[in-house]
């Protein structure tokens, strides 16, 4: 048998603002989110569970990832503050950034598996349980109760396979009505893997007879048009493939077209294209040289950009935390805890060595050090295969910001711009990367 483990989300989980206020003023800004918090921890720890507190903290460096030293201070005098009234050894995880640590990502969880087994302890998903109150439960789940701001803990317990829980439910044992909770109107596992790639399907995807042609891509970031050029264009050796990323600007992109086509060598243009007078700019220069244009329109909805986005950024760094592959970031902020077996009562000190894109973790031992219960098993009842995906580079996750300026400039492609065909490009995860891509992501 593995370990168990206990692993709750702090604020509105375990403490509050102590106040009608919002946010916290300083470190001893805070009360218990109900009085029945401390004995219900003691209980676990009891039973033999680990404490866990997993929890994002965006605060603690600001909008360019620096440090913010006093926030730092102040959260570790919080948890020194929380440790000392309840005497009990406790993991604190905190994630700093939006990086591949922040729920629902499960980065985390993954640096605490690859601790305790560095120790000669496996952690037991099948008994395994995560309380917080990023639910996304619909409004009036409970009588006069609003939404939940974000549905982000229950995502991140599915994505682990481990069970889910409420403040309410766990803590007060309160009724939470199974259908009033959701996890938005986009899940990733709902997207096909199989169906028609492309519609209409009347006529082919590229032309039988070596016409010599411009195709024009319209679609938004992380819609997946490189990949479908690499897979369904560019491996024919017959298209010449333009791209602004590499090319970096529109001239030196129409430029690269108008050569292209002067030699009768067909094109695919892999930008965004979001608008009517961009499109115009590239089928002007066919329209000279007497070529057809075919636009091919990816049709991802902006959810599933948003998602892929954060995919094709944290997937790699996540596959690394589940493998234990080198290179990942270690905490050096630490809030640690130990206990001493002949009296019951725990201490607290703090590290103040700090890294602003790693967790806050406890460094101590999860055998002896940690707590006070011996364990000398390493087998657990639950196994979690692990696929690498692909053998891709990371790529940046793009800002809001690229995906709101492409949706304020986009104006839906017509025939009378001049195309020949409007191609509608669907989105079909591939089945290598498919039990990566429906993990939970944002």
């Amino acid at each position: 048998m593995g370990r168990n483990v206990a692993a709750y989300d702090l604020d509105s989980t375990l403490i509050k603002v102590n106040g009608k206020h919002k946010w916290p003023k300083n470190a001893d800004d805070w009360v218990w989110w109900n009085a029945s918090v401390p004995a219900r921890l003691k209980e676990e720890h009891e039973k033999g569970h680990i404490l866990v507190v997993i929890t994002n903290q965006a605060g603690l460096t600001d909008q360019y990832g620096n440090i913010r030293a006093e926030k730092q201070k102040e959260m570790k005098l919080k948890f020194e503050k929380i440790c000392a009234q309840l005497q009990l050894p406790m993991w604190i995880l905190i994630s700093m950034a939006k990086d591949h640590y922040r729920k629902p990502m499960t980065g985390l969880w993954h640096w605490l598996e690859r601790k305790f087994e560095a120790n000669g302890v496996e952690i037991d998903r099948a008994t395994a349980f995560y309380v917080g109150d990023a639910a996304g439960r619909h409004a009036g789940w409970m009588s006069g109760v609003k939404e939940d701001f974000n549905n982000t803990d229950r995502k991140f317990a599915a994505s682990l396979h481990i069970a889910f829980d409420t403040p309410e439910h766990y803590f007060l044992k309160q009724a939470c009505p199974d259908h009033l909770w959701s996890f938005g109107e986009f899940d990733p596992k709902n997207v096909p893997s199989e169906g028609p790639l492309f519609t209409p399907t009347s006529t082919p995807l590229i032309p039988t007879d070596n016409t010599c042609e411009l195709i024009l891509f319209v679609g938004p970031p992380a819609s997946g048009k490189s990949s479908f050029a690499a897979k369904h264009i560019l491996h024919l050796d017959r298209y010449e493939y333009v791209n602004q990323d590499t090319l970096k600007t529109r001239d030196r992109c129409l430029k690269a077209v108008e050569e292209s086509l002067k030699e009768s060598k067909s094109v695919v243009v892999d930008n965004t294209n979001a608008d009517e007078a961009t499109r115009a700019l590239y089928i002007a220069i066919a329209k000279k040289y007497n070529l057809p244009v075919r636009c091919f329109l990816f049709t991802a909805s902006r959810e599933l950009v948003v998602h892929n986005n954060h995919f094709r950024a944290f997937h790699r760094p996540l596959i690394s935390a589940m493998q234990g592959e080198s290179g990942e970031a270690q905490p050096t902020m630490k809030v640690k805890t130990s206990v001493t077996t002949s009296t019951g009562k725990s201490s607290t000190s703090i590290a103040t060595e700090q890294s602003a894109n790693s967790p806050i973790g406890n460094s101590e031992s999860p055998t002896g050090g940690l707590d006070s219960v011996s364990t000398t098993t390493t087998s657990t009842s639950t196994t979690t295969s692990v696929i690498k995906v692909r053998d891709e580079p990371v790529r940046e996750r793009l800002s809001e910001m690229v995906f709101a300026t492409y949706y304020r400039k986009y104006q839906e492609p017509k025939l009378e711009e001049g195309f020949t065909e409007i191609k509608k490009i669907n989105f079909l995860v591939d089945e290598d990367i498919r039990d990566a891509w429906t993990r939970w992501y944002v």
